[in-house]
């Protein structure tokens, strides 16, 4: 006999995950319907923290690399971490 795993459908966490944070920029939002708040509310508030460097740095040029940059990298991160969650262990 195989042990049994929980598996949980993620596709609705990834969907909360990636549509608001690519229209809205609220990445997080996944992860607190999952029940990590602290998780969620890190990569959101995370996120909002380097805009506003990425916004300070435009004004010596660089910003406007990293900002797209930064929005990329958590558009990819948060959504996978959010599909790659199993439940309660």
């Amino acid at each position: 006999m195989g042990s049994l795993t929980k598996r949980s459908n993620n596709t609705l966490p990834v969907l909360f995950e990636l549509l608001p944070g690519v229209f809205l920029q609220v990445f997080g939002i996944g992860h607190i319907m999952q029940g990590r708040v602290t998780t969620g509310l890190f990569i959101m508030f995370s996120y909002w923290f380097l805009q506003i460097i990425n916004w300070l740095l435009m004004f010596v040029g660089i910003g406007f690399v990293t900002a797209p940059l930064t929005w990329l990298f958590y558009a990819i991160a948060a959504p996978l971490h959010a599909a790659d969650f199993k439940g309660d262990p």
